[in-house]
């Protein structure tokens, strides 16, 4: 639209200014005057304001035009298309033009008809926003009036109101900016407009603009000024000193106490005497109109109740009226915070009651969902481990009899008779006393060989050139191993004892001795010898009693019962590999839940007797170890564990310095609190690290943020447990 006029000629060829008709005057005042003029070029109606240029006045129209166009583009401040200064018949003048609003100014629309609470709300949001983006720009207007605030429409047919006329309008310096008020009052401006600061011509600040917008606003609801004079003063001079005057003193009328909210305190914020009590910015204007700060308490009042899901959509709902706001980024971030602490205490909570009911797969599940959403959770991190093991299969070795899961309810043996066993495989048996017999060429001896449950080892038959007669030979080794066995165990040997009383007392077998020559009294009395398979299946009859109440005692996790029976299980019968490999699970589970061990000599309760020597049985003696080996052996086992305990605590402390891996963290100081508590060791190292991070969770709980602060406080507590960090995670849980 713009080109270069080369006289006023020109111009009037292309816009045909006509003053003379009233139709197309637009506006007049001190300024100049505005017409309509149409475009030839174009073929549009714009709007050319025009002004004489006077050599001495700064506050030319062409000056005002060269200030609007240093702001950036904005949709609620109206800018010229362009300025030319040419000479005419009587005088110099400006010629700015831009474009034409068919609705008019403000206080045109204001007369027109009445406005609806959208449109207030609309016109209302529009000036704030255009008067914001002025300031942004350290431009204050000086002149804000209805009839400077130009009506457009969208393509909705909405008002959009255009802030313009900026020929009072000046520019903050730098030097002034610095400072929160200015003097930038000449006197000038609309009577019933001015803020006290302009009539007193005293300093001035950007807010003087927000009062002309409070005066505004109260026209806008109610179509009347607030200060108006007497209309019984005839004297223009006389209504000015009345209007100045209540401005001064703020007289405001009783109508406002009529207005409804928001907008009654807007209006009460913006028309302060005192700039410094005075609203400074827009935003505090635009939250009001928006319900911001009723909004944002709602929010965190429901936010406080843990009510986190319906804290939600309201910080959305003011983040989409106020896209920085940053105490709604804020609630926003921590109430989401909140939901996934709420979901994960949820899903904990299942997968523990899964758990509980063995259903170990579900369990599973939750705890890798859980681990997905926080993968440093420690608790999640130890029950998926332990699901897994729970869930992973346990071998079954063939060539190891008695070894089975410690979960198994029924253990078995049953012995085959392989014809060739090689000797390294075959177990200890007790040694007879044989006595002198005839020998007779026999077939090689049968060995019976306990095997796992259900499995039968088939024997081996030896390849040979013809049919070997198994139906004759096999009756007659089984006859001939029989009398051997009988006269073996007749003749007694001094390691035998009977068996008297209930049917879980049982007799050890020892090995064998040359024959006392003084014969058993309670043999000769009359009760039966025991035979070898006899004395070892009540061995076996008294170690399976022991070990299905150790496995009852685990499935209730009393761990620390479940070693003492299993230790003495295995004093019975230390081959037994499933009650080794029982006692070797308890004990573990004892060290991660910080539980010392029973000592070896701990007698079980609640289980069968003993088993029951006779008075000739051999006791076995112990050789005494002397005090001085004694006690260089505490020694050395005291030093070794220290080391062990240091290393660990070292352990702990990189897992936190180099990656933050507190779960890990808490294993290690765990295991070295259970090591110090059982051989007494110097804490001096955990006790350091101790303070350490009780000293960081309590940096972290006086800036509000609990969750964190308690991640500290339970690794502080896994090295020492103290009443005040038990206090300090008892105060984060209560948050």
């Amino acid at each position: 639209m713009s080109q270069p006029f080369t006289s006023f000629q020109d111009f009037k060829r292309r816009y045909p200014i006509r003053p003379n008709d009233e139709g197309a005057l637009l506006g007049s005042g001190s300024y100049g005057r505005v017409i309509k003029v149409e475009d030839q070029l174009e073929t549009e109606w714009v709007a050319i304001k025009i002004s004489e240029f006077k050599g001495n006045d700064p506050k030319s129209l062409k000056a005002e035009v060269e200030l609007a166009q240093r702001i950036a583009r904005q949709a609620n401040i109206a800018r010229y298309d362009a300025c030319y200064r040419l000479e005419t018949d009587t005088s110099i003048s400006d010629f700015a033009i831009m474009k034409y609003y068919q609705d008019g100014n403000l206080a045109d629309l204001l007369r027109r008809q009445a406005l609806t609470p959208v449109q207030i709300y609309d016109i209302t949001k529009g000036i704030l926003l255009g008067l914001q983006h002025l300031h942004r720009h350290r431009i204050v207007h000086r002149d804000f009036k209805p009839a400077n605030i130009l009506i457009s429409r969208d393509n909705a047919g909405r008002f959009i109101p255009k802030i313009a006329d900026f020929g009072l309008s000046k520019l903050v310096s730098d030097d002034e900016l610095d400072s929160s008020d200015f003097d930038l009052s000449d006197g000038r401006g609309t009577p019933s407009y001015k803020a006290p600061e302009q009539i007193e011509g005293s300093r001035v600040s950007f807010n003087l603009d927000l009062w002309a917008f409070g005066v505004i606003l109260y026209e806008l609801l109610t179509g009347e000024k607030p200060f108006q004079a007497d209309l019984r003063n005839s004297s223009e001079q006389s209504a000015r000193r009345e209007i100045e005057k209540k401005i001064i003193t703020v007289d405001l009328p009783a109508r406002v106490k009529q207005i409804e909210e928001p907008y009654q305190t807007m209006i009460r914020r913006c028309l302060v005497r005192d700039i410094h009590e005075r609203v400074r910015k827009e935003d505090e204007l635009l939250d009001l109109l928006d319900n911001i700060p009723q909004l944002l308490d709602e929010a965190q009042k429901r936010a406080d109740r843990h009510e986190y899901e319906k804290a939600i959509p309201l910080f959305e709902q003011i983040l989409a009226k106020r896209e920085h706001h940053t105490a709604a980024q804020k609630g926003l971030e921590s109430a989401k915070l909140g939901v996934n602490r709420q979901q994960l205490k949820k899903l904990l909570t299942e997968a523990s009651n899964l758990t509980t009911q063995h259903r170990f797969e579900q369990a599973k599940t939750l705890y890798e969902q859980v681990l997905r959403l926080s993968p440093d959770l420690s608790e999640a991190i130890e029950g998926l481990t332990f699901c897994i093991e729970q869930l992973r299969p346990k071998p079954l070795i063939v060539q190891d009899p008695e070894r089975t899961d410690v979960y198994q309810e029924d253990a078995t043996d049953i012995y085959v008779a392989p014809s060739v066993i090689p000797a390294t495989t075959v177990p200890k048996q007790p040694v007879l006393v044989e006595k002198d017999i005839p020998k007779k060429p026999v077939l090689p001896p049968v060995v019976a060989v306990p095997v796992s449950d259900g499995m039968l080892q088939q024997p081996a038959i030896p390849k040979l050139g013809k049919p070997f007669p198994w139906r004759i030979v096999a009756p007659v080794a089984i006859g001939l191993g029989a009398v051997v066995i009988y006269f073996n165990v007749s003749s007694g040997p001094t390691g035998t004892s009977n068996v008297a009383g209930s049917k879980t007392s049982t007799a050890t077998l020892a090995p064998a001795t040359p024959k006392s020559s003084a014969p058993d009294p309670k043999t000769e009395a009359g009760s039966a010898p025991l035979t070898l398979g006899e004395k070892k299946s009540a061995l076996k009859e008294q170690v399976d009693e022991i070990f299905n109440a150790a496995r009852r005692a685990f499935q209730k996790k009393n761990f620390k019962q479940t070693t003492t029976l299993t230790a003495s299980a295995l004093q019975l019968d230390p081959t037994r590999q499933d009650v080794s490999r029982l006692h070797s699970i308890a004990l573990q589970e004892l060290t991660k839940s910080g539980v010392d061990a029973p000592k070896e000599n701990e007698k079980p309760t609640a289980v069968a007797a003993a088993p029951v020597l006779t008075s000739e049985s051999p006791k076995p003696v112990v050789a005494e170890p002397t005090k001085e080996s004694a006690k260089e052996t505490t020694g050395n086992a005291k030093q070794q564990a220290q080391s062990a305990y240091d290393q660990l605590i070292e352990d702990g402390r990189q897992a936190i310095a180099k990656g933050n891996n507190k779960a890990k963290a808490i294993a290690d100081f765990s295991s070295a609190r259970a090591l110090a508590k059982e051989h007494d060791l110097n804490t001096t190292k955990a006790d350091e690290a101790y303070n350490t991070y009780l000293s960081k969770g309590n940096k972290i709980f006086d800036s509000d943020d609990f969750d964190a602060a308690k991640e500290w406080y339970k690794v502080a507590q896994s090295l020492k447990e103290t009443r005040e960090v038990q206090s300090k995670i008892k105060q984060c849980n209560n948050q």
